[in-house]
């Protein structure tokens, strides 16, 4: 004839622990695949951040500022706020020379900008490789996480 109703109980309650059992399982799946992808989005992050830093980096290094450029920061905001009539007073004075360094001293600048362009580029390659490096290593599980 047909299942008794204890034993219709008795599968019910087997199928929701075989379920269960299952769930877990998933929960367990989905965790790990977040915690993987966290790891892969900050690396990213990182590789984004030090790209972007040293290309900067070069770019200010790089870059050819005309002598006006680097006159108008040199000279303090200060000054170049003065009032009219000062300015017009200090506009008569006789100019001042300005005194070319040699053609030896500015190879010698020039070596020096080419030596910390290289060194600043190299630091931070190493620095984004080591820090790359660290996020993505799988992390190695302890003895008791293994024994079980």
């Amino acid at each position: 004839m047909g299942a008794s109703s204890a034993e219709i109980g008795q599968q019910i309650k087997e199928t929701r622990q075989h379920l269960d059992a299952n769930l877990d399982v998933l929960e367990r799946r989905a965790v790990s695949g977040a915690k993987r992808m966290a790891r892969i989005g900050a690396a990213v992050g990182v590789g984004l951040t030090a790209t972007a830093g040293v290309v900067l980096a070069v770019y200010i290094l790089r870059r050819r500022r005309s002598v006006a450029a680097r006159l108008h920061d040199a000279v303090p905001d200060s000054i170049r706020d003065l009032p009219r009539g000062w300015s017009k007073k200090l506009k008569r004075r006789p100019a001042v020379k300005v005194v070319i360094a040699d053609d030896d001293q500015i190879g010698d600048s020039r070596a020096w900008r080419s030596i910390a362009q290289k060194v600043a580029t190299t630091f931070a390659v190493s620095a984004a490789t080591a820090i790359s490096s660290r996020i993505l290593r799988p992390r190695e599980r302890k003895a008791s996480a293994a024994a079980k």
